[in-house]
C-alpha cells in the first residue's frame, strides 16, 4: 500500500553537473528529494577528459579519492561523475550502467522502489542506460526544447534528437515538462504526461530587510537604480543586443549582469559576447550560487531579455523569474509563453521598444503594494510546493 511517507531510490541522470555554478531546476529537485528522506544518487553526464575536466582539476574539485572512485557525497546526495577516457561511447554507457548499479547495492535502501529520473535526452548511449539500469519506474523530466539548441541546425539533426526524445517520453512512466509547449508536444506521446511548471526558491531571496546588510561592497558602490540579470551568457538565448539598447537608453541607470558562459565552464569578456562599451554596464562575472540572493538585494529590478526562438518560445521557463519575484523584484521579461500566467506581476513585453520602456516604468511605479504581491506569488510557486507535488504524482503512479 502507499502512503503519503513512502521514499524513494532515485537514480538522477542529468545534462548538467552537480557542481554547475549556477544552480538549475534538476539540483533544485535532486537537493529536496535528498532532504525528504529519499535516497539520491545523482549522476554527472559523462565527462571527457578534456578542457572543461582539467579546468575542474585545477579548481581542486577532483581529489585523489573522488578521482579514484569518482563518487562524492554533498548533502543528502550521492554524487557519481562518469569520466570518458576513450571514444566508445555505447560500450563506456554499458560500463558506466554497471557502475551506478553497483553504487545502487551500495547506498540505496533494497526495500525502496527504484525511480530512474532522465533529464538528459542527448546523453550518448542512452538506450544503454535504460537497457542496463535496474529500476522500478522511469521519469522523463523535460526542462529543455531540445531540437531548438543551435547545434540541431539541419531537418535531419532535429529530426533524429525528436525521435530520441519520442521514445524516451513513449518509454517513459511518467513524464513532468516544465513549459507549456512542452506538456503539449510531450502529452501526443504519453498520457501521462504533467505540467510541472519551473519555481523559485522563495526562502533563499525572500529576506528582504536581512539581506539589505549583506549587499557586496562592488555592487552597492555602483549608482542606483541598479537593474540585474544573472545567468549563463549564452547567446542562444540571452538578446545581447537589447541589453546594450537598454543601458544606452537609460544612461543614469546601472545594468548589472552576473554570469560567465556556463556551458563552457568559463568566464567571457564582455566584448567577446557582443556587448557595446558602456559606462553604466557592469560586468560581476559568476558569482556563488550560496551568496546571489545578496545580489538580488541589491537590486531595483530584474530583467530576462532572452531572444524569442525555437528554443525559449518552444521550452523555456528561467527558475530565475521566481526567485526574483521572491525578492519582490518587478521583473521586465520578454514575451515567452510560460509567462502568461503572470501578466499581474511581471513585466511582459512584446517587442524591443515595449521592453525599454517597461524597465523605466517599472521602476518609477514600484511600491511596497507591488512587491508584497511579487511575494505571495513567489511564495504560491516554490521549490518545496512543486517537488512535494512531484512526488504525489510518483506515489499515485500504478503501472497498468
Amino acid at each position: 500500500m502507499q502512503v503519503e511517507s513512502e521514499k524513494f531510490n532515485i537514480i538522477c541522470l542529468s545534462n548538467q553537473l552537480w557542481n554547475y555554478p549556477l544552480w538549475t531546476n534538476k539540483k533544485h529537485v535532486m537537493y529536496r528529494a535528498g532532504k525528504l528522506g529519499h535516497k539520491v544518487l545523482f549522476v554527472d553526464p559523462p565527462i571527457n577528459t578534456g578542457r572543461v575536466f582539467w579546468r575542474q582539476l585545477k579548481r581542486g574539485e577532483w581529489p585523489l579519492r573522488r578521482l579514484l572512485s569518482k563518487v562524492f557525497k554533498d548533502e543528502d546526495a550521492w554524487v557519481f561523475s562518469p569520466l570518458n577516457c576513450l571514444p566508445l561511447k555505447s560500450y563506456l554507457a554499458r560500463h558506466h550502467s554497471t557502475k551506478i548499479n553497483k553504487l545502487c547495492q551500495k547506498f540505496m535502501d533494497k526495500n525502496l522502489r527504484t525511480v530512474l529520473w532522465i533529464y538528459h535526452v542527448e546523453i550518448p548511449g542512452l538506450e544503454n542506460y535504460l537497457r542496463n539500469i535496474d529500476y522500478d519506474i522511469l521519469i522523463y523530466d523535460c526542462v529543455d526544447n531540445y531540437a531548438g539548441f543551435s547545434r540541431y541546425n539541419t531537418p535531419q539533426k532535429k529530426e533524429a534528437i525528436n525521435k530520441v526524445e519520442k521514445e524516451l517520453a513513449q518509454k517513459a512512466d511518467i513524464v513532468f515538462a516544465t513549459a507549456p509547449v512542452l506538456f503539449e508536444k510531450l502529452k501526443k506521446f504519453n498520457e501521462n504526461t504533467y505540467y510541472t511548471p519551473n519555481v523559485g526558491d522563495y526562502a533563499k531571496f525572500s529576506k528582504l530587510r536581512e539581506l539589505q546588510t549583506a549587499i557586496p561592497e562592488k555592487l552597492s558602490s555602483i549608482p542606483t537604480p541598479r537593474i540585474g540579470y544573472s545567468g549563463a551568457l549564452e547567446d542562444y538565448k540571452l538578446d545581447v543586443q537589447l541589453i546594450s539598447k537598454l543601458a544606452a537608453s537609460y544612461p543614469n541607470y546601472s545594468f548589472v549582469i552576473l554570469g560567465g558562459l556556463g556551458l563552457k565552464d568559463r568566464e567571457a569578456s564582455p566584448e567577446a559576447l557582443g556587448f557595446e562599451p558602456l559606462p553604466n554596464l557592469h560586468f560581476m562575472g559568476v558569482v556563488p550560487y550560496k551568496i546571489v540572493e545578496t545580489y538580488f538585494a541589491g537590486f531595483d529590478a530584474y530583467i530576462i531579455p532572452y531572444v524569442l526562438n525555437d528554443y525559449t518560445v518552444g521550452g523555456c521557463f528561467p527558475v530565475k523569474f521566481h526567485d526574483a519575484l521572491a525578492a519582490g523584484l518587478p521583473v521586465i521579461v520578454t514575451n515567452l509563453p510560460a509567462y502568461k500566467p503572470f501578466e499581474k506581476v511581471a513585466y511582459i513585453s512584446k517587442n524591443e521598444v515595449e521592453f525599454i520602456e517597461n524597465v523605466k516604468k517599472a521602476i518609477e511605479e514600484n511600491s511596497p503594494e507591488k512587491v508584497e504581491e511579487r511575494l505571495k506569488v513567489a511564495k504560491e510557486n516554490s521549490w518545496d510546493n512543486k517537488v512535494g507535488n512531484m512526488f504525489r504524482i510518483i506515489r499515485e503512479y500504478k503501472k497498468k
